[in-house]
């Protein structure tokens, strides 16, 4: 069996592998955020260019523009927007705010701009909510194969592994661990976004502020937005990862696990605290013994071996067609491992 450096090292390559593969969902969503809030400036600019905001309109004359009603067609403009969402959930929801009774007439320049902010802004959950599924599912995955890899690598024996269940995956993605599962993050935090970018907008016109001034501020906002995302996808993608992980001991009848927390100058007391920590898997409890302990947490497990979890190995380790046990050699790729023990029981899928 590989020594006690070879589990934590790779415990600390899965997890550092599983956020590099999230950097190019951060860039898609951070890039629809930044299209989004360029199309709300348009919108705010063609006001400015029309009614000439940065002379000078008093408080009066502001709000009669505001009030002012705009033609039916813009709700229609609004709606044809919906054909690149791609979430039945949110399209419906959307649709349902554009067909209020209220909006059926001709309705006021403000709540057409407020209605295009919160177009804008579910464009971006749309896009946030299909790239981090995608992310996660993957990642969830990516780790559960790869746990078992490393596994069958460090003990220099090798056994066939049936395909991850579908439904543990989704109870992984649905659980709600911190109080809400990421769907329902997505949405909440993209509804605060549209609320703001809302006040920004009506602060500004009331106040006289230039557009460079509002699109500053607009843009300053964005950039907290993007961050909060980004933020979101970091701690969800070490919760996902650690899920398929603990589903690897479960799979293989691992009894312990070893807390391994990245020991450098930005990790939490909390995590060098649990660093090195032996816990029953049965008692895996995110945020306490497991992680994330905490946002932005970048913390994993590795198995343990007691002479009890062993014996369960070599067990398992048995073809339950041949009888027969395989060896790992210690230069085995991930790859041929994969053609080896998962591709022919998954029927060739990828």
């Amino acid at each position: 069996m590989k020594n006690n450096q070879y589990w934590i090292d790779r415990a600390k390559q899965r997890m550092k592998s599983y956020h590099k593969d999230s950097d190019k969902t951060i860039l898609l969503i951070t890039r629809a955020y930044d299209k989004a809030i360029k199309d709300i400036e348009e919108d705010i600019r063609k006001i400015y260019d029309k009614f000439k905001f940065d002379s000078g309109l008093s408080d009066t004359e502001i709000r009669k523009l505001l009030n002012s009603r705009v033609d039916k067609k813009v709700l229609d403009e609004l709606r044809e927007k919906l054909i690149t969402i791609e979430d039945e959930e949110i399209r419906k929801a959307v649709m349902a705010k554009l067909n209020v009774p209220a909006y059926k007439a001709r309705i006021s320049r403000l709540e057409a701009l407020k209605l295009n902010i919160y177009v804008e802004v579910k464009k971006v959950a749309d896009i946030e909510l299909k790239q981090s599924t995608s992310l996660y599912i993957n990642t969830i995955k990516k780790s559960y194969y790869q746990s078992i890899f490393d596994i069958q690598k460090g003990l220099g024996i090798g056994f066939n592994v049936a395909s991850m269940p579908t439904h543990i995956i989704e109870k992984i993605l649905e659980n709600p661990w911190s109080g809400k599962n990421f769907s329902q993050r997505i949405w909440s935090n993209t509804d605060l976004v549209a609320e703001k970018l809302t006040e920004i907008m009506l602060s500004g016109f009331m106040s006289g502020r230039t557009i460079d001034q509002m699109s500053r501020e607009l843009s300053q906002f964005t950039n907290t937005s993007k961050y909060v995302a980004t933020r979101l996808i970091r701690t969800e993608l070490t919760y996902m990862a650690n899920q398929g992980e603990l589903q690897s001991y479960k799979d293989l009848g691992i009894e312990k696990y070893i807390y391994v927390a990245t020991l450098d100058d930005r990790t939490s007391i909390m995590c060098q605290e649990m660093d090195r920590e032996v816990v029953k898997v049965e008692d895996a409890k995110v945020g306490e013994n497991f992680p994330p302990l905490h946002v932005f947490c970048r913390s994993s497990t590795r198995s343990y071996f007691g002479e009890d979890t062993l014996k369960g190995i070599k067990r398992r380790a048995r073809d339950p067609e041949t009888g027969k046990t395989y060896l790992v050699p210690a230069d085995m790729k991930y790859e041929d491992w994969w053609n080896a023990y998962v591709k022919e029981k998954k029927g060739g899928e990828e």
